[in-house]
């Protein structure tokens, strides 16, 4: 199993997924996330090596920052990551100085709810003990849900310099809102005005909502019309 192969496989297992949801959620074959998981494409002998467009559709579905899937796959230079140095007395001092009073079970609990990710409290007791260290992935779901970058876990940190490392990272997430809340502003703008009208509309919030949740089911449009166009029928026959 290769390197990206297992990092695959433990994004998916800490979001307790099987490889068939998993692949569903991406829209890939389960049997193709087998086989970039494993890391050899059996019919050939060679390793799996994705595409950066199928790396994105894993980044989306595992909720997981491209940029490092595109350096694990090695599109991207890995220069910046090696020139750091980890230190695992570092490490397991920020790691104590997030947890704060929280036990590792606690601590794995919390880390579970505030980013949909799992790290089992015997790993967080074994990175502790000095026993192993943290792959990259586990280090990335600590980032996000401590709030930090991921070269925090690289540096000693105090409470003064995880408060304003918290504040930097807060800061880029309000940026990259207010530039993604700018291009979907321009894109309403650019609506025909019976589109807009619907959308600003409070009655038709039922409506955007029912569509928002097909959305994110992976339900294509066509499918939806469809389904509305059946039931209207229905209900026509029924009057």
């Amino acid at each position: 199993m290769s390197n990206l192969g297992k990092l695959f496989k433990e994004i998916r297992l800490s979001k307790k997924w099987s490889i068939r949801q998993a692949a569903k959620k991406m829209g890939i074959s389960y049997s193709y996330l087998s086989i970039l998981e494993k890391g050899v494409d059996p019919r050939t002998g060679k390793d799996s090596n994705p595409k950066p467009e199928t790396l994105k559709m894993i980044s989306k579905a595992y909720d997981y920052p491209y940029e490092e899937l595109m350096k694990a796959a090695g599109y991207l230079s890995e220069d910046v990551q090696i020139q750091k140095k980890f230190d695992h007395d570092i490490f397991v001092k920020n790691i104590l100085l997030i947890m704060g009073n929280m036990t590792a079970e606690e601590f794995s609990d919390d880390i579970y709810q505030k980013t949909g990710y799992q790290i089992k409290p015997s790993q967080i007791k074994s990175y502790i003990d000095g026993d192993i260290e943290p792959f990259p992935g586990t280090i990335n779901i600590l980032s996000k849900y401590a709030q930090v970058t991921p070269d925090f876990w690289y540096v000693p940190n105090t409470e003064e310099s995880l408060r304003k490392e918290r504040e930097k990272y807060n800061e880029t997430i309000l940026k990259a809102a207010s530039q993604t809340f700018d291009k979907n502003f321009e894109t309403f703008l650019n609506l025909d005005d019976d589109i807009k009208n619907f959308l600003s509309s409070e009655e038709n919030m039922p409506y955007i909502k029912a569509a928002m949740e097909a959305r994110s089911k992976n339900i294509s449009a066509d499918t939806l019309k469809l389904l509305i166009d059946t039931i209207a029928k229905e209900v026509k026959k029924a009057k």
